[in-house]
């Protein structure tokens, strides 16, 4: 059973798709990273599989069990912290936590909390109103671990967090990954995706274009770096190579086919130099994203 299982997700507004056909699976226990710039149906995929905004069409599996018909369950399983941390004003950190381990009827729950206010450094008793974002996003952090829930969905967590926080943040969920926690992790920082996530979906436009492996040890397809003026990149093109920078004598292109018909054309005299490695998550971002600046 995966824990996420997304079938044909939709999500309409004036009869304009926000997300369109989604189909997603994510295996318990990893970590899976969801991928796209502002505005192409991340956070709108979130909440429609959770219920907090109605689907039009298609179904959202969470843990097994249906986002409409068993939201109460789902949430009682399942931690979620928004990209948009919004609390009583008047509520203290201190005051949030304990409601939520009274919520989720937490057993010990004070050893817990005095652990995650050490390590985010929290001040429990300033209320929201006095917080700023960073501070605010380590409540809402606190408060989704805090149940250790079977599902973790993480909206943009590192906005407004110091590298410090981020990297312990990271460390502690890696912790619970460990543990048997499945995380989902939206974002658009390649680089934090491209360092704890297992495998990553990109989307663009409220559709899904791939979903890809994310491995330091193995990556898909190779970066060709070829410096010279005049090159014929029409031929690297027709081949099925996809641009990702051009600018003066130097040019990068991702490409994912057999390297023999790569060879060929570095024999070009218009040639001086290439480089052929693996590629980081961010050249993938942007053959996928912009099929190159072209520029």
């Amino acid at each position: 059973m995966n824990a996420i299982e997304l079938k044909g997700l939709t999500k309409l507004y004036q009869k304009k798709p926000a997300i369109h056909q989604v189909d997603l699976s994510v295996a318990k226990g990893e970590i899976f990273g969801f991928i796209g710039p502002n505005g192409a149906g991340k956070s709108t995929t979130i909440k429609t599989m959770l219920n907090f905004i109605y689907p039009s069409a298609g179904t959202a599996r969470l843990l097994g069990m249906d986002s409409v018909k068993e939201a109460k369950a789902i949430r009682q399983r399942t931690g979620y912290v928004s990209s948009d941390v919004r609390f009583y004003p008047a509520m203290t950190a201190l005051e949030i936590f304990d409601y939520v381990a009274k919520f989720h009827q937490l057993t010990n729950s004070q050893q817990r909390i005095k652990h995650f206010i050490e390590l985010f450094d929290i001040d429990g008793k300033k209320k929201m109103s006095e917080l700023s974002l960073g501070n605010k996003k380590k409540v809402a952090i606190t408060a989704g671990i805090l149940p250790q829930p079977e599902l973790l969905i993480l909206d943009e967590p590192t906005n407004g967090l110091d590298p410090l926080m981020q990297h312990r943040l990271f460390e502690e969920l890696e912790r619970h990954n460990k543990e048997g926690m499945t995380i989902f992790l939206s974002s658009h920082d390649l680089n934090e995706i491209q360092q704890h996530a297992h495998r990553a979906a990109f989307i663009r436009q409220g559709e899904i274009i791939t979903v890809q492996e994310v491995s330091k040890e193995k990556s898909l397809g190779k970066v060709i770096t070829l410096i010279g003026e005049k090159i014929p990149l029409s031929l690297f093109e027709q081949i099925g190579a996809a641009i990702i920078k051009h600018q003066e004598n130097e040019t990068r292109l991702f490409y994912e086919g057999d390297l023999h018909r790569v060879l060929p054309l570095l024999n070009d005299p218009s040639i001086k130099d290439f480089t052929i490695t693996n590629p980081e998550l961010e050249d993938q971002f942007m053959a996928l994203y912009e099929g190159g600046t072209g520029k």
